[in-house]
This record gives structure tokens, C-alpha cells and sequence, in this order.
């Protein structure tokens, strides 16, 4: 049975110790007043229902397992259309909407005495990731 979800407000309210953007909403499910802050979750922000000064465990709190389920997808749909997703864009487009380009590749034969791999003894076996 889905439950009436009203957020009456929702803002930008600060930042967290590494800077990231802090959000707050506030609202009803059903008759009951909540408050939810955003906390860091692998990355991405997620709401998280305020009780007791913080957010608590299951036990002993006025709201279940899918009442703060259903709080967080509503919190964060409004928080998308409110303030987008906050990334910068990977690649800022140079073309029109509908304008068109045709792509030629080539290929280019390298010779062997040009090419050379360079192994590094203490990274083996080991993946790198970085961002250019």
C-alpha cells in the first residue's frame, strides 16, 4: 500500500568535513514529520531520516525499513530536479542538437624500434585507476 510522501522544503544547507555539498528535507509521510539529511554513500549522496539528533538503526524508530525507503527515493528525485546531479560535464558539447559529423580513422604503422614498453616491477599484477 504506498503512503502519501510530502517534502515541504529541501535545501542546500552546508558542506561536510571534505567539502561535499550537504542537503536537508523536510516533510510528512503520511501524518508523521520528518527530517532527512544527506550523508556519502560509495560516493553518492543518500538521505538518511533524522531521529534523536541523527540518524538511528531500525529499532526502537517511528519509521520502518520501507517508510525510510520510500522518504529517501522522494527526497532524492526532488533533489535531482531541484539542484541536478552536481557533476561537471565529462565533455562539453561542440555540436548543435541534430547537426551531424562524419568520423575517418586511420591507422598508422609504428615501427618496432619506436615502440616500447615500459614495466614497472612493483605495479605488477596491480590495476591503476586515474582520471586525465
Amino acid at each position: 500500500m504506498a503512503k502519501a510522501i510530502e517534502i515541504t522544503d529541501l535545501q542546500l544547507t552546508g558542506e561536510d568535513k571534505k567539502g561535499r555539498p550537504v542537503f536537508t528535507a523536510v516533510g510528512t509521510l503520511e501524518t508523521v514529520s520528518f527530517t532527512a539529511r544527506t550523508i556519502i554513500h560509495k560516493g553518492e549522496p543518500i538521505f538518511k531520516i533524522q531521529e534523536s539528533e541523527g540518524h538511528q538503526g531500525l529499532e526502537g524508530s517511528a519509521f520502518n525499513r520501507g517508510d525510510r525507503i520510500a522518504v529517501a527515493r522522494a527526497c532524492k528525485a526532488l533533489r535531482l530536479e531541484l539542484f541536478g546531479t552536481g557533476q561537471k560535464e565529462k565533455v562539453e558539447g561542440e555540436l548543435e542538437t541534430g547537426e551531424t559529423v562524419e568520423l575517418v580513422g586511420f591507422e598508422e604503422e609504428a615501427e618496432e624500434e619506436e615502440a616500447e614498453e615500459v614495466l614497472i616491477p612493483a605495479l605488477e599484477g596491480k590495476r591503476i585507476f586515474w582520471e586525465a
